[in-house]
């Protein structure tokens, strides 16, 4: 165990965790390597090839990943395996800051590691590192910006404004709704390093980013879009009389007879969709709120995104695609469970010392409220649109950082205290699991009677 453990504790551990899981990432490269892009991934490198190619447009999809993918075209021509490549450095890149978020937390490298490995070996982690969608850069940025956050010295900025307005900007062109996270970044920046102009810097440069964007295309149409143009329409797929009570991702996923998906809208056309949503709404509240606590429960529930799309796009054998699904929700129930006791393991405010690296006392507490807030942040314009589990994606890495930072006490080898306020606080942490368990047991029941598992 101590071989182990040391092990786990060296840069070599780190290493091969890394590799291994680049090496998944590459077979599943060469498997996928003949089959053409699909779905989300066509579209993108759709745009991409459009933005490349300099023609101008009404963007209906967010020009993140497009712009990427257009710089990767015309730096290594374009191909869908360029398109496909260009995707694991946001592999490498997320494993580095998730490594890095972790040590925040623990100031463990046994942890770092230990939160490394369902990163690395998810099946639906490496199908989204080897697709252009926008999970996985997702994921990067916003454990990028927790990163960033947990490493401010106490009155110092120094240059996290820079690079974390940078950060939320490059997250709001890849989803627009990334945007809600300068509501709180910039005033924790401004608190932590006690300077309004450090939250005033994370604020503008998100702010310019967009501008540049937002003036680009209007520049080319003549029409001023708020970055895309999907956004009203995906509040109007989330709520209108046709909007199933719990599946509401279904009309965003399923188009209507002589509706083509990844189409820009008029501004007239996006405007009824918009009014015929807020109709909906302020008309039919009791419905919104079921539809809104559905929706809640649904992003928390297990993903079995990647296991169907490879039975249904790459043509695996079901009972593969099945196994797929099954680990992706094992390591999905050891990583949201570690969070929840994580969570009930933290010590109270009453008596807590003041130091800020120790993983523990004030210091875990403030990191703890920070990553939740984060999280909840991130998934709040889900909650109000349509809700799917692959829209957690981005939150997984803090997840999986929460997790090993659970298992600290016992790897240091001093449980005690842990288990103590763990005990106290057993029906909260049992009552969250069941809750947990239930929302599973809820969204498979569902979607295997629509047919869908």
């Amino acid at each position: 165990m101590n071989r182990l453990l040391n092990f786990m504790r060296g840069r070599a551990a780190t290493a091969w965790i890394v590799l291994l899981g680049l090496a998944a990432r590459l077979l599943m490269l060469l498997r996928i390597a003949p089959l053409p892009l699909m779905s989300d991934a066509a579209s993108y490198s759709r745009m991409g090839a459009d933005l490349a190619a300099g023609r101008r447009f009404v963007p209906f999809w967010p020009p993140g990943l497009p712009l990427y993918l257009a710089a990767v075209a015309s730096t290594f021509g374009a191909s869908e395996l360029a398109a496909r490549l260009a995707m694991l450095p946001f592999y490498l890149a997320l494993c580095w800051a998730l490594y890095r978020m972790t040590l925040h937390l623990t100031g463990e490298p046994a942890c770092g590691n230990l939160a490394l490995l369902p990163l690395a070996f998810a099946p639906g982690m490496i199908c989204a590192s080897v697709e252009p969608v926008t999970e996985m850069p997702s994921a990067m940025l916003l454990t990028l910006a927790a990163c960033i956050l947990l490493g401010v010295k106490r009155g110092k900025a120094g240059s996290a404004p820079w690079a974390l307005g940078a950060v939320i900007g490059c997250m709001t062109l890849l989803r627009p709704a990334s945007l809600i996270l300068l509501s709180f970044a910039p005033f924790y920046l401004a608190w932590r390093a006690k300077s309004r102009l450090a939250g005033t810097a994370v604020c503008l440069i998100p702010l310019a980013m967009v501008a540049a964007w937002v003036g680009y295309v209007h520049g080319g149409t003549g029409q001023w879009v708020a970055i895309n143009t999907a956004n009203a329409k995906n509040f109007y797929y989330g709520n209108n009389p046709q909007t199933p009570l719990y599946r509401t991702w279904w009309m965003g996923s399923h188009h209507q007879p002589g509706e083509a998906a990844g189409t820009s809208e008029t501004p007239e056309e996006l405007a009824r969709y918009s009014s015929i949503a807020r109709e909906y709404v302020v008309h039919r509240p009791g419905l919104f709120l079921l539809r809104t606590f559905n929706r809640v429960c649904v992003f928390f529930a297990l993903n079995t995104y990647a296991g169907a799309y490879a039975i249904e796009e790459y043509g695996f054998p079901k009972m593969l695609g099945l196994t797929m699904v099954a680990i992706d929700a094992a390591l999905y129930f050891l990583v949201a469970i570690g969070s929840i006791l994580y969570l009930a393991t933290l010590p109270t405010w009453k008596g807590l010392d003041s130091g800020w690296n120790d993983g523990a006392g004030k210091s875990g507490l403030v990191q703890a409220c920070l990553l939740l807030a984060l999280c909840l942040l991130y998934a709040s314009p889900y909650f109000v649109a349509f809700s799917h589990p692959r829209y957690r994606f981005p939150m997984e890495p803090l997840l999986m950082a929460a997790s090993a930072a659970f298992a600290l006490p016992f790897i240091r080898g001093a449980p005690r205290a842990a288990l103590e306020r763990l005990r106290g606080r057993r029906i909260a942490a049992a009552t969250a699991i069941a809750l947990f368990l239930a929302i599973q047991i809820e969204f498979v029941v569902i979607v295997a009677r629509a047919g869908l598992l």
